[in-house]
């Protein structure tokens, strides 16, 4: 479907983004971007863009129940293009506050008609879109314990949405699909995670998943510093605050912060800036330490670990994907990092192209994404149990072949960004089990939280051959 007016119109380009992504093995983000650089996009249509396209894709789940509820047509069985305008519509009426819901149903209606372009699905869409208006009763709860819970659906910072009827199931009976429905997450994932971490904290992660991440950045130590950036930023009238070793900005497009171009920032999630401490732990003088990150790109760990070098030693990026290593090379260009050497290939079943051995490895592996959900919203669609299981396969290869590479000293850091012990500690206890002459040295686990930070795990392994030589000096 082409959209012939020249005027850039956002609710038709989000459908389109959406279908595109559910068909398509690509990201959400990328294609926003894309789109927004084919066509002269105003700010303020950018940033409606970005909010319909993720908070679509956030609350799929959710948004297909009330639909479900109103149609007598299940979701799956609705044509696309209507499907998508009725999700679209919802949205807007229930997690929005500046768009007026008469404005919401008619460019939805809208949208179906021009697209689409029979009556009677123009007259469907209208019939469930003016229902669900109807039905919601006050959008601004905050003291919702009073209220029946199949009524309530969840907006942010404890503020929900009032339903007359009864929408979704009763958490009581079962606990398992009112939490899927509720907070938009598959019921297979919420099963694990309610065996495994209650109800509260299965809830917690949840609405961490939901909510819109801050842009934390990472500063190029080797260019500035915390203080000079913060002063730089603050002259420009952006709002930011530090937290251990990142600034917190919000509601920014990245390149309106000062600094991108000339390499001041990177921008990388707080958990994810704890691997790279993780790894260059006791490195005091890197001078003449080679490092190896097995599956480098687009290369946000690899840079921060150079520039914890101080740009000295010999840092080998590894990464199967040539596309996504072209991403690595204009990142370091943008930094100035000039002591990593990139090489494309496979680090699985001991293939990786080396002879030598490393005094650092990072084997931050392909994995479910289930502790990134909030910034990767289409992965939590996309990831099933088989893919667990048969991705616990590809992560202890690749940490066989990493341990391979390591020298008696060294130190290999395993990571993830999942919160599956399959993906964690089960495949590092199976390594461990198998190879001996291999310790843990010390493991780190995150759970995704509001403003706090992605989930993650990291372990440091190391030789026994070396802990003895240490106990014997000590």
């Amino acid at each position: 479907m082409k959209n012939f007016s020249n005027k850039f119109d956002v609710r038709f380009e989000s459908i389109r983004i959406l279908r595109e992504t559910e068909e398509k093995d690509v990201f959400v983000q990328e294609l926003i971007e894309e789109r927004c650089r084919q066509t002269n996009v105003s700010e303020r249509d950018r940033h409606l863009l970005s909010e319909l396209v993720n908070g679509v894709t956030r609350h799929q789940l959710s948004l297909d129940a009330i639909i479900s509820f109103f149609s007598k047509i299940p979701p799956k069985k609705i044509e696309p293009w209507i499907l998508y305008a009725l999700r679209l519509g919802i949205y807007q009426m229930v997690f929005l506050d500046k768009i007026p819901h008469s404005a919401a149903v008619n460019t939805s209606v809208e949208l179906v008609k021009n697209s689409v372009r029979r009556t009677d699905a123009t007259r469907f869409a209208n019939a469930i879109l003016r229902s669900a208006d109807r039905n919601i009763k006050n959008k601004y709860i905050v003291d919702q314990e009073t209220i029946n819970p199949q009524k309530l659906l969840y907006r942010k910072d404890n503020i929900w949405c009032e339903f007359q009827d009864t929408i979704f199931p009763d958490p009581n009976r079962n606990p398992s699909s009112y939490i899927s429905k509720h907070y938009s997450h598959p019921e297979w994932l919420i099963k694990r995670w309610l065996s495994r971490y209650g109800k509260d904290k299965t809830i917690e992660i949840c609405k961490a998943n939901n909510h819109i991440p801050p842009i934390s950045l990472r500063i190029n130590r080797n260019k500035t510093s915390i203080n000079e950036f913060t002063s730089l930023i603050k002259q420009k009238d952006i709002q930011a605050h530090t937290t251990d070793n990142a600034i917190i900005v919000n509601n920014i497009a990245i390149p309106d912060i000062p600094g991108f171009s000339d390499g001041l920032f990177s921008v990388q999630d707080i958990t994810a800036m704890k691997v790279g401490i993780f790894l260059m732990a006791e490195s005091s003088g890197a001078g003449n330490i080679t490092i190896l990150d097995m599956c480098a790109a687009p290369g946000g760990k690899t840079t921060h670990i150079a520039e914890l070098a101080q740009n000295q030693g010999s840092v080998y990026a590894l990464d199967i994907s040539l596309k996504r290593l072209h991403l690595l090379k204009e990142n370091c260009q943008r930094l100035g990092i000039k002591n990593i050497t990139i090489i494309c290939g496979d680090a699985s079943g001991g293939k990786a192209p080396f002879r030598g051995k490393f005094d650092r490895i990072l084997a931050d592996v392909p994995c479910s994404n289930t502790g990134v959900l909030s910034r990767r919203i289409e992965a939590r669609w996309r990831i099933t149990e088989k893919d667990i299981k048969q991705l616990t396969t590809l992560q202890y290869s690749i940490l066989k072949t990493g341990s391979s590479l390591l020298k008696p000293d060294g130190i290999l850091v395993y990571s993830t960004c999942s919160i599956e012990p399959e993906e964690n500690q089960e495949v590092v206890q199976k390594f461990l089990k198998n190879e001996p002459q291999f310790y843990l040295d010390k493991e780190d686990y995150y759970l995704p939280e509001t403003n706090k930070g992605d989930g993650g795990y990291m372990a440091r392994i190391r030789t026994k051959t070396h802990h003895n030589c240490q106990t014997m000096y000590v």
